[in-house]
């Protein structure tokens, strides 16, 4: 990308003036040291390994500079941003990966806007691993092996502009460069695949197109949120695609695509009178600009989607947390008429609950929590217990697990079984 090139240029331009000025004034380097591993539980023997799905060593950089050599960007409060991974992967035998995960330039030009451009991870919405409105690219393999939460969400290449107000602020996102979530594809992740009716590993043939980098593919996102009452509320908008492969461009060859997406929404959350605890509520139209009302059984239908969330704290450091995710399909019945034979047809609505359990030990140094999914339609689950430890400020331990129960392969997380882990994480921060 030629944005990062003059970023990367930027930032090292920055740093050389740097030298000349106080020692103090040059920008600080952080980030930490990890090495993780992941053993499996339940083998299946279809991804490219049958003991472990993650065994890796990681080094995480991380710079930020407030350039001031012109007074233009002292004036702006300008700040070049820089965090990458250097990683050696033992699963996928690759010695080296280097990849900025963040490299940005933020200015204010005016009291009341902020920019900016570059690699940057973009979120927002109410939910706990949970995205409605949030239609940014993510990370499932990483989530699904247990590397550290940090690693769910994707950067996108995006100009952001942020308009600051009384009674509300704006957010403007521009994303020229398409990126697709990170989705199992069986070399390390096994899962169902509607063309083989089975679950798959490496046997599974996939071809994903991506809409090509055009100017009238440029994905725009919009945010109008403010407070009132000690309510936080939002409104959404997002023009782009499906960051999943929901579309088939020729089902015998199994070549998918990501279809155009248009997304309406709104938030709301705030303390619960009486009481007490926070709650939320999120709802979106995700409209699918190519399922022609259902008739098209090849391109994922349009949906509602809903989510009820709480969270409470109490003594002792003991807090608990819950929601419940809606999916409505619009036009189930034109969806239903447009099915063949040996289509498998999907519910009109689909459920889901969370909770999620955490309690701090030893002056909070040692956290041990559980978020359990599970859906009464599928009768699927998934466990996620861990407990972390954090030594001293610089070395930090978590142990943890991922668990997949379902009897029926095709569900959300019945088609993992084989991918349950145990995983462990040591980090030194510095």
């Amino acid at each position: 990308m030629n944005i990062k090139r003059i970023l990367l240029v930027l930032l090292a331009a920055a740093i050389c003036a740097g030298t000349h000025a106080f020692a103090s004034e040059i920008p600080k380097l952080h980030g930490f040291v990890e090495t993780d591993i992941g053993l499996k539980v339940n083998d299946d023997k279809l991804a490219a390994k049958n003991g472990y799905n993650m065994a890796e060593q990681r080094a995480q950089f991380k710079l930020r500079y407030f350039p001031d050599e012109l007074a233009i960007l002292k004036q702006w409060n300008t700040e070049i941003f820089f965090k990458t991974d250097v990683l050696i992967d033992e699963y996928t035998e690759q010695p080296k990966w280097w990849g900025p995960r963040e490299l940005y330039i933020a200015f204010t030009p005016v009291s009341f806007a902020d920019v900016k451009i570059g690699e940057q991870i973009l979120t927002w919405g109410t939910g706990d691993y949970i995205f409605i409105n949030d239609q940014f690219p993510k990370d499932y393999v990483s989530f699904i092996i247990g590397r550290d939460d940090d690693y769910l969400k994707l950067p996108s290449y995006a100009g952001r502009l942020t308009l600051s107000g009384k009674l509300a602020s704006l957010d403007l996102v521009a994303i020229p460069a398409f990126t697709p979530n990170n989705v199992p594809d069986g070399s390390r992740v096994s899962y169902y695949d509607p063309l083989f009716g089975c679950v798959v590993g490496t046997q599974g043939e996939r071809y994903l197109r991506e809409p090509p980098m055009q100017i009238e593919n440029t994905e725009v996102a919009a945010r109008l949120y403010g407070t009132m009452n000690s309510y936080e509320w939002a409104l959404y908008y997002n023009h782009g695609y499906y960051k999943n492969p929901v579309g088939y461009k020729n089902q015998q060859t199994g070549e998918l695509y990501y279809p155009e997406l248009d997304v309406y929404g709104a938030s709301i959350q705030g303390p619960v009178p009486i009481v007490g605890g926070i709650a939320n509520f999120e709802t979106g139209l995700l409209s699918s600009k190519e399922d022609d009302y259902a008739k098209n059984r090849l391109v994922q239908d349009s949906t509602m989607q809903y989510l009820v969330g709480y969270k409470r704290g109490f003594k002792n450091d003991f807090e608990v947390g819950a929601q419940y995710y809606l999916i409505q399909m619009l036009h189930y019945t034109a969806y239903k008429n447009s099915l063949i034979a040996g289509d498998s047809q999907d519910d009109k609505v689909y459920q889901q609950f969370t909770l999620c359990l955490t309690k701090l030990f030893a002056n909070q140094t040692v956290n041990a929590s559980i978020f359990v999914f599970y859906s009464p339609i599928d009768h699927d689950t998934y466990l996620r217990p861990s407990l972390s430890w954090k030594a001293t400020d610089a070395w930090s331990l978590v142990v943890g697990s991922n668990v997949f129960l379902g009897n029926q392969n095709n569900s959300d997380w019945g088609q993992f079984k084989g991918n349950s882990n145990l995983y462990c994480r040591l980090r030194y921060s510095y």
